[in-house]
């Protein structure tokens, strides 16, 4: 059978442009460097292409894993939707205490501000999602924004702010407890994270929901009602933050959904993520 197709051009092709360096960090017991990295998925054809907004993506792991390529297939279609996509690196609890993990996402974001051209990003809609210790993350990206002492290293002549926020299950509100409230996280992992006997105000320090001011922008919040690991809780506590401070908030409960668990990325909150962002990129 011969056959001749009349294709309509609907959609980007797609390329992954893996292990792009981002930032310079100490490494071992700090008489070394390491390069944080980051994946990018953005259009094939760039030249002539106009600015799309970009998605920062911070994966989770309890603050001592992060793998930057586990959760591409899923985020492809974001990416399909207009947006490129940047799944970021950052140093783990084992490597570097808080902050270090904000400075690194920070520095994430101004790397891509200031190679917006490069990557075909509009710098001015550069947003953040992650998921877990990831949703901390990009939680903190958002309320932070140009908050002083946080922007180190390379790029600090441009902004580390976003515009948006998906907060995937994000442990939002830290605690001194010896098994914190609103999360069945053990005490150790927290004490990984800050340090051994932190105080109260250590623990705000890298709790999103302490911080929210009125220039953090509008947060899109998922949970799983059946999540036992980050309370969903946390996430309310997230939300009637941000309304406080009058700032747009959306927090979708997924019914019956635990921690990761695979009905948070079906296509019904996929899309919701996609509109949430469109809405604010204004495309």
């Amino acid at each position: 059978m011969i056959e001749t197709l009349h294709i309509e051009h609907r959609r980007d092709v797609l390329s992954l442009v893996p292990g792009v360096a981002f930032a310079t960090v100490p490494g071992w017991f700090n008489a070394t460097w390491d390069q944080l990295k980051m994946d990018i998925i953005m259009p094939k054809n760039r030249e002539g292409h106009r600015p799309l907004p970009c998605l920062v993506w911070v994966c989770g792991g309890g603050f001592m894993d992060v793998d930057t390529a586990v959760w591409l297939p899923e985020l492809t279609r974001i990416a399909d939707a207009g947006f490129v996509v940047a799944s970021v690196e950052y140093r783990v609890s084992a490597q570097a205490q808080f902050p270090a993990q904000l400075e690194d996402v920070k520095a994430a974001v101004r790397f891509l501000r200031a190679n917006a051209g490069r990557y075909c990003i509009d710098p001015e809609h550069i947003f953040a999602m992650g998921e877990s210790a990831g949703g901390t993350m990009a939680s903190l990206l958002g309320v932070t924004g140009d908050a002083p002492g946080l922007d180190v290293g390379e790029n600090t002549n441009v902004s580390s702010a976003v515009q948006g926020v998906v907060d995937v299950y994000g442990l939002v509100k830290l605690s001194t407890q010896p098994v914190a409230p609103s999360t069945g996280l053990p005490y150790w992992l927290m004490e990984a994270l800050l340090g051994v006997g932190f105080t109260e105000k250590r623990a705000e320090s890298a709790s999103a929901a302490c911080l929210v001011s009125e220039k953090t922008p509008p947060f899109l919040i998922l949970h799983g009602t059946a999540d036992t690991v980050v309370d969903p809780d946390q996430s309310r506590e997230m939300y009637d933050a941000l309304l406080a401070h009058g700032i747009p908030a959306e927090l979708v409960y997924i019914e019956g959904a635990g921690h990761g668990d695979d009905l948070i990325y079906q296509d019904a909150v996929i899309d919701r993520v996609i509109g949430f962002l469109k809405g604010l990129a204004e495309v």
